[in-house]
C-alpha cells in the first residue's frame, strides 16, 4: 500500500540505508587489496570491518526487503530520514578499521577520526603520522574523498536503481541539490564525480611530477581536492619544504572550494559562469584581501626573508582555512597575533555553495549582508517594497528565511557547544576555537590539539562535525516527533 507523502516509510528507509551500508562494506572489502600490497598488516582489519558492515547492511535490507519495488517512490521525508540516518551508519562503519587494527582502541577516538574524515573536517587525534601503517593513512584520505562529494551522491552515480527519486537524497546530502540540473539526477551525479575524479587525477599526477611518491601524492591529493585536512606527515604539506608543491595544493584547495555546479555547466559548454558568478567573485576577493593583510603583517615583522615567500605562505594558509581544507605549509601559530585573529575569523566563512567545503558558505554571508542592507533601507522608506537580487536573479523570501534560520541555528549550536566544552575544563578561547573548527569542518585548532580532550568533549565535536556537514536541518529534524508521526 502506498504511504502518504505526509508520513515516512520505515521499511523503505531501512532498505535504502542497508544498500548504502552495503556499498561502504564493498569499499572496505576493496581496501584489503591495497593493504595487502602495502604489506603493513592492516588487511585483516579491513576484512573484518567489511564483514561487520555487510552483516549490518544485510539485516537492514532484510528488514525492508518488501520495499525494493517501491524505491522509486521515495518521498521528501523518506529522503531526509535516509540521509540523516545513513551518515551516522557510514561514520560508524568507517571507524571499524581504526578500532579493529588497534590503532585507536577507544571507541569514541575511532569514531572521532572517522567522523572527521567523512565530514572532511580534518581534525585528528593521531600523532606520529610518519610511522602509521600506510593502509590506514590511505583509508583516512579515502574517507575524505568519499565524504567530499558525498557517499550517497556516489551511490546515485553507480547505482541507478534509485532512479529520479534520488533527487530527494541528492538534495539533502549536497547543497548542489538546490540547483536545476539536466539531465536526470543519476547522470548529474556521474558528471559531478567524473569532474571530481578528473581534478584528483590531475593533482595527484602533478604532485608526483614535483617529487612526491605515488602513495603520498595520492593521499594528499585525495585530501586536498576534498578540502579535508588529513595528511601523511605531522607537518602536513610543510614537511616537504617545496614551494612548487605549496602553490600546487593552494590552487587545488581553491578549485575544490568552488561551486561544482559551475564546473558542471562548464562541461556542458557554459564557461562564463566560472567568471561571472557573484559568490565566486566575492569569495575570491575575500581570499585576496585576507592574504594581503596577512602578508603585510608578516612583512612588518620580517617573519620571512622575501615578499614572494610571504605571499605564498599567506595565500596557502588563507585558502586552507576558507576552503576548510585545514592543510598547513608552516606553523602559522608562530605568526603575529593579528594573523591569528584574522585566520580565526575565516573559520566562519567556508567555501562556496555546492563545493566540497564545509562551513557557513560564502553565499550565506552575501545574502546576510544583502538582507541587512534591505532592512536598513526599509527603515528609511517605510512604504517601499524592496526586493533582493543576486546577480540578475531575484532572491525568494523563502530562501532568506532559510538563511536566517541557518544563522540562528549556527550561533545557537556554536554557543551551546562551546559552553558545554567549558564545563569540561576547557578555557573559553580553546572551547570556542574547537567548537568553531568542528562545526565549520575546518579541522584546525589554536594550539590546543584534539587528542588530549576528554571523551565527552570529543563526542560533542563529533556531533558538531556531522551537523556542520549536513547543515543542521537534515539531522535536527529527526528529533521532531511530528516528523515521524504526521
Amino acid at each position: 500500500m502506498p504511504h502518504s507523502s505526509l508520513t515516512i516509510n520505515p521499511r523503505l528507509i531501512a532498505y535504502i540505508c542497508g544498500q548504502i551500508l552495503a556499498f561502504l562494506a564493498l569499499i572496505l572489502a576493496l581496501m584489503t587489496g591495497p593493504a595487502l600490497f602495502l604489506d603493513d598488516g592492516t588487511w585483516p582489519a579491513f576484512c573484518f570491518s567489511a564483514l561487520a558492515a555487510a552483516g549490518a547492511a544485510a539485516l537492514l535490507i532484510l528488514l525492508g526487503r518488501r520495499q525494493r519495488a517501491d524505491v522509486s517512490e521515495i518521498r521528501g521525508r523518506d529522503g531526509l530520514a535516509v540521509v540523516g540516518l545513513a551518515w551516522p551508519l557510514i561514520i560508524l562503519a568507517g571507524a571499524l578499521p581504526y578500532l579493529i587494527s588497534g590503532l585507536l582502541p577507544g571507541f569514541v577516538d575511532a569514531l572521532f577520526e572517522s567522523a572527521s574524515g567523512f565530514t572532511t573536517t580534518g581534525a585528528t587525534i593521531l600523532t606520529g603520522l610518519d610511522q602509521l601503517p600506510p593502509g590506514l593513512l590511505l583509508w583516512r584520505a579515502l574517507t575524505h574523498w568519499l565524504g567530499g562529494m558525498g557517499v550517497i551522491v556516489l551511490m546515485l552515480a553507480v547505482l541507478p536503481f534509485l532512479g529520479v527519486s534520488g533527487l530527494h537524497l541528492f538534495r539533502n546530502e549536497s547543497s548542489l541539490g538546490q540547483a536545476r540540473f539536466r539531465p536526470r539526477i543519476a547522470q548529474t551525479a556521474k558528471i559531478l564525480w567524473i569532474i571530481y575524479l578528473g581534478l584528483t587525477v590531475i593533482l595527484v599526477s602533478l604532485a608526483k611530477a614535483l617529487g612526491l611518491s605515488w602513495f603520498e601524492a595520492l593521499c594528499n591529493g585525495l585530501s586536498a581536492v576534498a578540502t579535508g585536512g588529513f595528511a601523511t606527515r605531522d607537518l602536513s604539506i610543510g614537511h616537504y619544504g617545496h614551494p612548487g608543491l605549496e602553490v600546487l595544493f593552494t590552487v587545488f584547495m581553491f578549485l575544490g572550494s568552488l561551486n561544482f555546479a559551475l564546473y558542471y555547466r562548464a562541461a556542458r559548454g557554459d564557461w562564463r559562469g566560472l567568471f561571472q558568478d557573484t559568490e565566486t567573485r566575492v569569495y575570491t576577493l575575500i581570499i585576496v584581501l585576507s592574504a594581503l593583510f596577512i602578508s603585510l603583517s608578516l612583512l612588518a615583522v620580517g617573519h620571512y626573508a622575501s615578499p614572494w615567500e610571504t605571499l605564498r605562505q599567506a595565500f596557502f594558509q588563507v585558502i586552507s582555512v576558507t576552503s576548510t581544507a585545514g592543510l598547513a605549509s608552516t606553523d602559522w601559530l608562530q605568526w603575529p597575533g593579528f594573523t591569528h585573529g584574522l585566520i580565526f575569523g575565516l573559520f566562519f566563512l567556508g567555501g562556496c555553495t555546492g563545493s566540497t567545503s564545509g562551513g557557513i558558505k560564502c553565499l550565506r554571508w552575501i545574502l546576510l549582508f544583502k538582507g541587512l542592507r534591505r532592512d536598513l533601507r526599509q527603515h528609511i522608506h517605510h512604504r517601499a517594497v524592496i526586493g533582493l537580487r543576486l546577480g540578475d536573479q531575484p532572491v525568494p523570501e523563502r530562501l532568506m528565511t532559510a538563511v536566517w534560520s541557518f544563522w540562528a541555528l549556527y550561533l545557537l549550536v556554536l554557543a551551546a557547544s562551546a559552553l558545554a566544552l567549558t564545563a569540561l575544563d576547557l578555557d573559553i578561547i580553546s572551547a570556542l576555537a574547537a567548537s568553531a573548527s568542528a562545526l565549520g569542518n575546518v579541522g584546525l585548532d589554536l594550539g590546543l590539539g584534539f587528542a588530549p580532550l576528554p571523551t565527552p568533549a570529543k563526542a560533542i565535536l563529533i556531533l558538531e562535525m556531522l551537523l556542520g556537514r549536513l547543515e543542521f536541518f537534515t539531522i535536527l529534524i529527526l528529533f521532531l516527533p511530528e516528523f515521524w508521526t504526521r
